[in-house]
């Protein structure tokens, strides 16, 4: 159990974060007992009020100093979330910005440890999943804010990534989240998305930049996944994808480590495309030698032989073995379907391709 790679006769899992269960100790009980070693790191589920991603750390905004509640929002859709505004002449202060993934990390460390040591997984890996600054920004205060306020949250996710290492040191890897960037990237014209995914990369390796000497990280790439509703529809081929992961693994800071990058293959209920064409741009996929690529397509719409023919187009495409996951986390599924899911990434982890 390690994301780091090195020569694998087998194919890693990953679960991107979210797993539907009332708390942490069902939540990685049911991971490890369907995936067990095959998972590159681990979770701790993201129960409770953290189901729902970055809502709980929008909410906590109404507690900030400098912040005011400009329109409240239950969280129905995209648009339907509570906006706020920064008070004239305040200042967004980094210190005051409370992220919540230490104070996680640390009531769920005991939990994890138990059952790592119950599944008999020694030198197991952590995972913290971090939204990066531009979404939380953009979420919380909107495109202006996502320029403005970035830096504040990475900043705060700084803070709290070194108290997480002061407590795991090299046993964690912490997981970079990029919905917006990848939908910016999508959306915009095709001659415009080269400087829109080196922008964009410039951004979302800010965390690591931030971060201590040695630091492990990984890249989710999304499209959203909301009530299990994406923020767009899938193109027509994954070559806006290959180009942000291409332009974040050429800026990726050298003093840490990019331990994967996991790519969406599917958006929400949109299922993996079955047609070779849509995977064709993985050929040009150019990342690091230490990288593992995860590829997301483990998606409930397609039954395992049409899981085990996109696996396929993955890898011939690729030109090499990849580590496989459902496109997002599986909180917003039902436990039973989270499960089915979870078995059909340990049989692809597995199985021969030709």
């Amino acid at each position: 159990m390690n994301p780091q790679p090195g020569h694998r006769d087998t194919r890693g899992t990953l679960l991107v974060g979210s797993i539907p269960a009332p708390d942490t100790h069902e939540a990685v009980k049911l991971a490890l007992t369907e995936l067990g070693p095959t998972l590159m790191c681990i979770p701790d589920g993201e129960t409770g009020t953290r189901s729902q991603w970055v809502a709980s750390i929008i909410a906590e905004l109404r507690n900030h100093p400098a912040v005011e509640l400009e329109h409240d929002g239950r969280w129905s859709d995209y648009n339907d979330r509570p906006r706020y505004r920064v008070r004239r002449c305040a200042t967004l202060d980094p210190e005051l910005l409370r992220l919540g993934y230490d104070t996680a990390l640390q009531e769920s460390r005991p939990v994890l440890d138990g059952l790592v040591a119950e599944h008999g997984l020694e030198g197991a890996i952590y995972q913290v999943g971090l939204a990066s600054g531009f979404d939380l920004a953009l979420l919380a205060f909107g495109p202006l804010g996502a320029l403005r306020y970035r830096k504040a949250f990475n900043v705060a996710a700084g803070r709290e990534t070194r108290s997480i290492r002061r407590i795991l040191g090299d046993e964690v890897v912490f997981q970079i989240e990029l919905p917006a960037e990848l939908v910016a990237v999508s959306r915009a014209p095709a001659v415009l998305r080269p400087p829109v995914a080196r922008w964009m990369a410039g951004a979302s390796v800010e965390p690591a930049k931030l971060a201590p000497n040695g630091t492990k990280f990984g890249v989710h790439l999304c499209f959203g996944d909301l009530h299990h509703k994406s923020l767009m529809k899938m193109g027509r081929d994954c070559a806006p994808t290959v180009q942000l992961a291409n332009a974040i693994a050429a800026r990726w800071p050298r003093h840490t480590s990019l331990a994967y990058i996991h790519i969406p293959l599917a958006a929400g209920d949109d299922a993996p495309s079955l047609a070779e064409s849509y995977y064709a741009p993985l050929a040009k996929l150019s990342l690091p030698a230490g990288t593992r690529l995860v590829a997301g397509f483990v998606h409930e719409a397609l039954s395992e032989d049409q899981l085990r023919d996109v696996l396929r187009m993955v890898e011939s495409a690729v030109g090499r073995r990849v580590d496989v996951a459902a496109p997002c986390g599986l909180g917003r599924r039902e436990r039973v379907m989270a499960r089915d899911l979870m078995r059909a990434s340990r049989h692809l982890a597995g199985a021969a391709t030709s």
